[in-house]
């Protein structure tokens, strides 16, 4: 196991991408982020306008390195990061290591709640059930369970569903950026009640249109007579260990257009959209304290993978 004391921490730098990718393959999930496989495409995960690596991405190394290295040959044992959310008055919090340096997540984890501090008042942090010495080393430290989520999965018998419209409604895809204040829109609306929501910038939007895994195509968009954007659903395709992997992100309905069945048309039309592009698999975050999703997800036959809690402190 690495020794502290012998650890050197610095900030990231452009040119550790392919080195935290290969950081981050090693450690494998953890946390409630399902990070890029590849460095290109870390690197436009990276570049997401909230992100600032430079400023909010700290990394271990095992080895005292010489003043004025340079980055090439050493590969970091540890990292972690903080996600600013202002906006909400908080700031989310990442850390993960190799096997042979968790005891370097102490002196990760205290540079992410002072840099944390400077932003907002409150920190939250995600673990998963596969992270349970991390999980009892938060709560010992005094922060406090205050969310769970599920990871669902559905492998193999993957059948379309129903997706029946109310009358009325339409569903097609997004068909350009000129659609991107809709989205936006709907999307701020949906979730501004949610736990941890913070509202995105139409900047922010663009951006994770083109992020990896995502296009506008693959927005799926309900409509009503009016053509009036009022639920959509944003689905992701990725490849993992050769398989391809289908994900139903962000599914919501404008508020005013809720209690019409929308919100099953919408989940069961993302869900079929991604079947259409022959994934193998599909896959979705949901808070356990929203039944209507999860009887939805369940009647689909998604099952749990992961249990993901939420921790928080505040500073």
């Amino acid at each position: 196991m690495t020794n502290t004391s012998e650890l050197r921490l610095r900030h990231f730098r452009w040119a550790d991408t392919a080195t935290l990718s290969e950081l981050l393959n090693d450690i494998g999930p953890h946390g409630h982020r399902d990070w890029a496989a590849g460095e290109r495409d870390l690197c436009i995960e990276l570049e997401y306008p909230r992100v600032q690596p430079g400023k909010n991405i700290l990394l271990a190394f095992d080895s005292a390195l010489p003043v004025g290295y340079t980055p090439v040959g050493y590969t970091p044992v540890g990292y972690a990061i903080v996600e600013p959310e202002a906006n909400i008055g908080r700031s989310v919090v990442g850390v993960g290591t190799t096997a042979s340096a968790t005891e370097s997540i102490e002196q990760l984890l205290e540079w992410a709640i002072v840099r944390a501090g400077e932003i907002a008042p409150i920190v939250h942090l995600a673990t998963r059930s596969t992270e349970r010495s991390l999980s009892e080393f938060v709560q010992g430290r005094g922060w406090e369970q205050v969310r769970e989520y599920y990871k669902l999965e559905k492998v193999g018998d993957l059948v379309p569903a129903d997706a029946s419209l109310p009358s009325g409604f339409t569903v097609r895809t997004m068909l350009g950026l000129d659609e991107l204040s809709e989205l936006t829109h709907i999307q701020n609306e949906s979730f501004k009640s949610h736990f941890g929501y913070s509202p995105n910038t139409e900047s922010e939007i663009k951006s994770s249109l083109f992020a990896p895994g995502s296009s506008i195509d693959n927005i799926v968009m309900i409509h009503d007579s009016s053509e009036q954007l009022v639920a959509y659903c944003w689905t992701e395709i990725s490849h993992r260990a050769g398989l391809v992997v289908g994900r139903i992100g962000m599914t919501g309905v404008l508020p005013a257009a809720q209690e019409q069945g929308l919100g099953r048309a919408i989940a069961e039309s993302g869900y079929n959209h991604l079947l259409k592009r022959n994934v193998d698999l599909v896959e979705l975050d949901v808070d356990s304290a929203n039944a209507a999703a999860m009887k939805i997800y369940t009647s689909l036959g998604f099952d749990i993978n992961t249990r993901l809690w939420w921790w928080e402190k505040q500073l």
